[in-house]
């Protein structure tokens, strides 16, 4: 399909969303504050209650073309007297496409004990039809778009727990949990011949456990408005947990949140890599592109043992006239990506720019959908919370 035919169609997609997708489908009155009190001080403090809103959203993308997106947004607070204490929130979708691609997704925060726990977890399955260049700068560059010599079908499952406590103020220790299989099959010419596919197989399960130290003083961990995110990952995978393979990563991850001006406008930036050591099979090498950081790739595009990205994000909500923040706002975003097997080469960086629209769904929750471009290639993605 020509690149410009897809960008039209994926615009199309867009305006569908907003229109026929980012409306609650069948939350009560005390589920979704109305329009005129979403954005302004509660006459009264939150209570903490159970909300609940569901959506639906018909959208196109290259990956899955035409599919039904169904999700629910659930948030609470654990402890209802503690008015500081961040509401929980679990989020999950379920998409289903015309060429029977599946994917199913949740992810679950939770805070306890006035935020000295922190519970958290993240699921995801996906069976459907994706695409595998090879390693490396070079072997993702060309072909753009899957194709016969990329195309192959994979079954994809992960679940990764993690538990934080706080040893002192806005500062987290803790571990996490990765148990996550890949299963190929119908594999292409590319990864018939290719080393690092040879060499783990088509299937793999890899088990680790982690250990996390984080620091964190965003306001609202979901949408923040300001503060600052510190986070060093160092995970373990071994064959006496059950893995496959033994192997290591280590995650950075720096985030920070500036007000401008009034609320509402946030200036955003994050800069992240994941560095992989020892036996990494193919399918756990470090990426560039998801809905969560490098938007714009198509995830797996982009592999190798090292990958880092640095983005900015301009957030804005609307202000109605009488000075209230509405429901409804934007977002710009761009960035540049790099990868190496050994050491960053920044030479041949990788550019991503976007935009995204933002409807709030609970205070401080938001739907988002956003649009990112890279070199000869786009995406859509349609999430809850922001990306970072």
């Amino acid at each position: 399909m020509p690149h410009g035919s897809r960008l039209h169609r994926q615009l199309r997609a867009l305006l569908a969303l907003a229109l026929a997708g980012l409306v609650p489908a069948g939350a009560s009155a005390q589920d979704a504050p109305p329009a005129d009190s979403a954005a302004k001080p509660p006459s009264k403090p939150d209570d903490g209650r159970l909300k609940i809103t569901p959506l639906i959203a018909p959208a196109y993308n290259p990956e899955m073309e035409f599919l039904i997106a169904g999700g629910v947004l659930l948030s609470f607070r654990t402890d209802k007297a503690d008015s500081a204490l961040p509401r929980s929130t679990l989020s999950t979708t379920i998409s289903y496409s015309t060429i029977g691609a599946i994917n199913v997704a949740g992810r679950f925060s939770s805070y306890w004990k006035r935020d000295r726990l922190r519970l958290l977890a993240d699921l995801s399955y996906k069976d459907m039809e994706d695409a595998y260049w090879g390693v490396g700068y070079d072997a993702g560059l060309e072909p753009t778009d899957k194709d016969s010599t990329t195309i192959y079908q994979r079954r994809w499952f992960a679940f990764r727990p993690t538990v934080l406590k706080a040893v002192r103020r806005h500062l987290y220790l803790g571990g996490t949990l990765d148990l996550n299989r890949t299963e190929a099959t119908e594999v292409n010419p590319v990864m018939a011949a290719d080393s690092a596919f040879l060499a783990t197989g088509p299937a793999s399960t890899n088990v680790g456990v982690g250990v996390i130290l984080q620091y964190d003083s965003r306001d609202v961990p979901g949408n923040a408005w300001t503060g600052l995110y510190l986070s060093t990952t160092a995970t373990a995978y071994a064959t006496f947990l059950g893995s496959d393979w033994s192997y290591r990563s280590v995650l950075l991850d720096y985030r920070q949140y500036k007000p401008l001006g009034r609320p509402g406008r946030t200036l955003a930036w994050q800069v992240r890599s994941r560095i992989t050591f020892g036996d990494v099979p193919w399918a756990e090498l470090s990426l560039l592109g998801s809905g969560y950081d490098f938007r714009g790739y198509r995830e797996g595009r982009f592999r190798d043992n090292q990958a880092g990205s640095a983005v900015v994000e301009y957030r804005h909500t609307f202000q109605r006239a009488d000075g209230r923040l509405s429901r409804h706002g934007y977002v710009l975003f761009a960035g540049v990506g790099v990868m190496a097997s050994e050491r960053f080469d920044f030479a041949e960086p990788l550019p991503m720019a976007g935009f995204g629209y933002r409807f709030e769904l609970q205070p401080r929750a938001n739907v988002r959908v956003d649009f990112g471009f890279g070199r000869k290639t786009n995406g859509i993605y349609f999430n809850f919370q922001e990306a970072f």
